[in-house]
């Protein structure tokens, strides 16, 4: 939300994984994962797939959304996430994000919310009933596998017993681009910034699907259940739009 990539990075550069984790999920997609207990670990698995680095260009026909008067922001785990009584989340129990407005307010903030919420470092009371209600598409069992196996290899190094969260979301959401809409389907471009171990700011963009259901938004899976090929590095917040009431 994406929600391995720091695992999967970590061999194209150190620098980049502060950034790369977001993409739900982050993810968006971006998941951030604990990133300074992470970065100087080796692992092998990593070496078996890679992250897009090219950085993505402004889409000139994105907008910006009218985004409701009552936007706040909440903490989840570490990262802060714009809220509102009237586009959504307006189901939080047990952790969940549910009920979003069937417009284009409601798209954005699902987009964000079922990214984050399908990170494996949120622990799967959190990121088993995200994928299972609010995660659609061909592709949506490999992607239960992918966070699940994240979860276990991420509890495994932090020696944290089965069902706790590991970690927090160490990222700040920047900016979007609602680059489609319609009734029936959404994409987002989400950016994400977080900073390395020298404290330099590192941004990443990740590109989101979502899909109506009939009674709510639920993020379309992305091929092979793998976000690593939504998420790209970010030169600039050029071309994004602020979470800002009423924009």
């Amino acid at each position: 939300m994406t929600y391995d990539v720091i695992d999967r990075a970590r061999h194209r550069t150190r620098r980049w994984i502060a950034a790369v984790t977001l993409a739900p999920a982050a993810a968006a997609a971006l998941g951030v994962a604990a990133v300074a207990a992470l970065r100087d670990e080796p692992n092998a698995a990593a070496q078996q797939a890679s992250v897009t680095t090219a950085a993505p260009v402004p889409d000139p026909t994105a907008r910006a959304v009218a985004l409701p008067a009552d936007l706040r922001w909440t903490p989840v785990a570490g990262i802060s996430l714009p809220v509102s009584g009237q586009a959504g989340p307006l189901d939080t129990g047990g952790g969940a994000a549910r009920r979003f407005s069937h417009d284009e307010a409601g798209a954005l903030l699902a987009a964000v919310h079922i990214t984050v919420r399908c990170a494996p470092q949120l622990g799967p009371g959190v990121f088993d009933q995200t994928l299972q209600k609010q995660v659609v598409g061909a592709d949506a069992p490999a992607m239960r596998s992918k966070v699940g196996q994240g979860y276990d290899h991420l509890r495994a190094n932090a020696n944290v017993p089965y069902g706790q969260p590991v970690g927090r979301l160490e990222a700040v959401l920047r900016g979007y681009q609602l680059t489609n809409y319609s009734q029936q389907a959404a994409s987002v471009l989400l950016l994400t910034e977080a900073r390395d171990a020298q404290g330099n700011p590192l941004l990443a963009a990740t590109t989101v699907y979502l899909q109506w259901t009939g009674t709510d938004w639920a993020l379309l899976a992305p091929a092979g259940g793998d976000f690593s090929a939504a998420v790209s590095r970010a030169g600039s917040p050029d071309g994004f739009h602020p979470f800002i009431p009423g924009r």
